[in-house]
């Protein structure tokens, strides 16, 4: 990311606008008796911090486009855990046919031997949803079928083994959704399964004997690399 911005922004702006902005503070510290200097010291503070964002956000905006693909892998690896084995959960598909839902028409899940499913399916008429109870029986990756009527979505699942990612969503409803959950295919806008969600554990990850979410660990460690290396490649931030 430092590299990048380091190509697409103008460095000699940014590397005078900065300058300029610390002669201003300088400035803050020799004349904080005087206060119409002070004051005038503290506009033009405020002018010079507009310019310097005015050359950063074009940068900023470039950076964005690939940091969110990042993000959204890394978060589809890191956000959540398998589902142990023994541990229950809820499984929950939302119709877009809500006429389907309350008819009375059968709405099943079946899964393999990796899967208990403890409970039939509770409707939830208000938000359009089909709960179902499950257990982890045994280590497995598998395919849940979820079938609405004459029409079946499958949705991958997890149970222990291996630390890899877990898809905890997988939709149709927008692009945006799309993007955020990029581990399976969207579902067709035509089906009458809007989406399928499996409620996984949260995914703390121990770094220095503290245990946070990778959201925060990656925000940390792009900081510390950051400044550590925006010196050697040569890039004004």
């Amino acid at each position: 990311m430092i590299w990048l911005f380091g190509k697409v922004s103008n460095q000699d702006k940014i590397k005078s606008t900065r300058n300029r902005m610390s002669a201003e503070l300088i400035g803050l510290r020799l004349f904080k008796d005087d206060l119409r200097v002070f004051f005038s010291i503290q506009w033009s503070i405020f002018v010079w911090t507009l310019k310097y964002l005015r050359h950063s956000v074009v940068p900023m905006l470039i950076i964005i486009v690939p940091v969110v693909a990042l993000l959204t892998q890394l978060n589809l690896h890191y956000a959540m855990a398998p589902l142990e084995v023994g541990e229950q959960t809820l499984i929950k598909a939302k119709l877009r046919n809500l006429e389907l839902l309350n008819s009375g028409a059968e709405i099943t899940l079946k899964a393999s031997d990796a899967l208990e499913i403890e409970t039939a399916g509770v409707r939830i008429p208000e938000t359009g949803e089909v709960a179902w109870r499950v257990r982890g029986v045994s280590d497995g990756r598998f395919d849940l079928v979820v079938t609405a009527g004459d029409e079946s979505v499958t949705k991958q699942m997890a149970v222990g083994g291996r630390m890899e990612g877990v898809s905890q969503l997988r939709t149709g409803d927008s692009w945006i959704n799309n993007l955020l959950y990029p581990g399976e295919a969207p579902i067709s806008k035509q089906s009458a399964i809007e989406s399928i969600e499996i409620i996984y554990p949260d995914l703390d990850i121990s770094f220095l004997g503290f245990g946070m979410n990778w959201l925060i660990l990656f925000f940390i460690l792009s900081m510390v690399f950051g400044f550590a290396l925006k010196g050697t490649l040569g890039v004004s931030i």
